[in-house]
């Protein structure tokens, strides 16, 4: 098919969208006026109860990226935290401090000391 007989379908459906919106708007005129507004009421209803999901999704998916975001933070300051613990029981063992004044300043455990001892061996060689 050619654009023009593509262009000219699209046209056709858009009219037909908007004659049936049209039939819509005039059947709805034609009710009765406690039926209208009963109507319309429903239609702003579901307009309203629309609002408050999209609302409620926005909110949840806000209160959601924060949380992440705070737990992102926590765990970054936990693992700097623990880098430096390490980097400190590195610089210990380099000056020669003993294993058990290392596990006091540092709070690591005797195999995480023994960890950076091993890290401390293998890129000395």
């Amino acid at each position: 098919m050619d654009l023009f007989s593509e262009t000219r379908r699209d046209r056709g459906r858009v009219q037909c969208q908007r004659s049936d919106q049209a039939k819509e708007v005039l059947d709805i005129m034609k009710l009765e006026e406690g039926e209208r507004r009963a109507y319309e009421w429903h239609i702003e209803e579901l307009r309203y109860q629309a609002s408050m999901y999209r609302s409620s999704f926005f909110d949840g998916r806000m209160e959601g990226k924060q949380e992440g975001l705070e737990e992102g933070v926590e765990k970054g300051i936990e693992k700097s935290i623990e880098e430096g613990k390490v980097t400190m029981a590195k610089i210990m063992k380099q000056a020669g401090e003993p294993m058990e004044k290392i596990m006091q300043y540092t709070q690591l455990t005797r195999e995480e000391v023994e960890r950076v001892y091993k890290e401390l061996c293998n890129w000395s060689s």
